[in-house]
């Protein structure tokens, strides 16, 4: 017995395909925010100056414009997950409702809930992708919101110091 219509297969190889090109976008965002914000967390582990004082206010200033642009992008994909899930309530509905009155064979709960997790797997992953790719990014905002803080120390050290 074949599960899976020509359309429904169709369905979950374009939508793996999706996947997978969004899994290598999410990867290289992931190295270019870090290759934004390491730079940033290196300037704190130079002897302070006068003369590298700008560094440090400039390193500042990047990490709030970071942190900005994080807080963006989380809203944008926190959107794009609540598609995503709306999308997937109403696929889980309507495999449910096939396997409970069009399947041939009468299953109980349990096995339809099975059979429909077979079905919904990709949409699954694509809400996955982008939550470990939210978590990422709240993560990298917490990380700047440190180093601002930080920053914010040394200025005042520096400050109190007279330098």
């Amino acid at each position: 017995m074949n599960l899976y219509t020509e359309e429904e297969k169709l369905r979950i190889q374009k939508l793996q395909e999706a996947n997978d090109k969004f899994e290598n976008f999410f990867n290289d965002k992931r190295k270019e925010w870090t290759e934004l914000i390491n730079p940033l967390f290196e300037v704190i582990k130079e002897n302070f100056t006068q003369t590298n004082f700008t560094k440090i206010i400039d390193a500042q200033s990047q990490a709030l414009s970071f942190r900005q642009t994080i807080n963006e992008q989380i809203s944008y994909f926190l959107n794009k997950r609540s598609v995503e899930d709306v999308k997937l309530k109403k696929l889980r509905q309507e495999k449910f409702v096939f396997y409970a009155t069009g399947f041939g064979l009468k299953t109980n709960l349990g096995e339809k809930s099975l059979l429909i997790d077979a079905h919904i797997a990709e949409n699954e992953r694509m809400i996955q992708l982008i939550e470990n790719y939210i978590e990422f990014l709240r993560s990298s905002s917490k990380n700047l919101e440190s180093l601002a803080f930080t920053i914010k120390n040394i200025i005042e050290l520096m400050n109190y110091l007279g330098r």
